[in-house]
């Protein structure tokens, strides 16, 4: 008797169907055979250029079997950009710690009033709010 697939969610033409040999799910593009690849070059696209591996889209093409125009297609595909999306938030979320702490670095050290400013607005104290309150 053949298995049937159970699709679990379907989102802005995203298929997602539960993958029997790993906890995550396993992403279904419209229109796209290679998702790996699709999903590789999303990420990649998504990477900031300096820290791209490998370094060009030819490279990247060659090292995922694909041509240079399969890429130039899936840059039209209407999944592609929110998933490079995806790729920029998760890596910026990533360094949120880094860049407050050089924040912090930098207000204390040798910041200008805006950086400290900024600073302690993060960390909720909006230095100006009681200013602001009394010119009302």
């Amino acid at each position: 008797m053949a298995k049937t697939t159970k699709i679990t969610k379907v989102e802005q033409g995203i298929v997602t169907i539960p993958n029997p040999n790993q906890s995550d799910s396993v992403r279904v593009f419209a229109n796209v055979q290679l998702v790996p690849e699709f999903m590789r070059f999303a990420q990649w696209c998504g990477t900031p250029r300096r820290l791209r591996q490998p370094f060009t889209q030819k490279e990247l093409a060659e090292e995922i079997g694909v041509s240079q125009d399969t890429l130039t297609d899936w840059k039209n595909h209407p999944d592609f950009w929110p998933l490079v999306k995806e790729t920029v938030v998760s890596w910026m979320r990533a360094k949120i710690p880094d860049v407050i702490g050089g924040l912090y670095e930098r207000a204390a050290n040798k910041g200008s009033a805006k950086e400290v400013e900024f600073f302690l607005r993060l960390a909720g104290m909006d230095m100006d709010k009681g200013k602001r309150n009394k010119n009302k």
